[in-house]
């Protein structure tokens, strides 16, 4: 899908930074009264909103869409986009552990499975998982949510797993 993103909008740089904002956050393009509109689940945000939020002409994010809408491809993944709670800033102060994985090839398998088995080994629930999907984002990392905070043996256990470059507790 990255692939066929990338082609359509080749050649307008402020339009791919908006989509690569709106599929991380989950907002979605959808249709109602025959009029497209913008969603973050069930809350309409208005272009200007967006616009400014991104730093970008009101008129980039008409145009984007506009291409969403007449691509029907394009318009089955962003209608279906969907936000997702994100516990990376606020996990810590509830009283899980947080940690940051940055892999050194975010496109290999088995990082996250590695690291899942290690948390499991040693008693350790995990709440959420959320990764940057490499094909948007320069630097992926993953954040991992547990129901503990993690301690520095197992921080240093999980440096060891094949792929990880860096941990780091947030």
């Amino acid at each position: 899908m990255w692939d066929y993103i990338n082609q359509i909008f080749q050649g307008y740089p402020a339009e791919m930074k908006v989509i690569q904002k709106m599929t991380k956050v989950g907002i979605s393009v959808k249709i109602v009264y025959d009029e497209p509109k913008l969603f973050c689940d069930a809350i309409e945000i208005k272009p200007n909103s967006i616009a400014r939020a991104y730093n970008v002409d009101r008129r980039v994010i008409v145009n984007l869409i506009q291409k969403v809408i007449s691509d029907k491809r394009l318009y089955d993944f962003f209608s279906n986009l969907s936000p997702v709670s994100n516990f990376e800033n606020s996990g810590s102060k509830i009283g899980f552990g947080v940690i940051e994985i940055i892999p050194v090839d975010a496109g290999k398998p088995g990082i996250i499975a590695g690291v899942m088995k290690l948390l499991a080994d040693n008693g350790i629930s995990v709440r959420q998982v959320i990764t940057d999907d490499p094909d948007l984002i320069d630097n992926p990392r993953a954040i991992i949510v547990t129901t503990e905070t993690v301690t520095g043996s197992v921080l240093n256990e999980i440096k060891k797993v094949n792929g990880v470059k860096a941990v780091l507790l947030l």
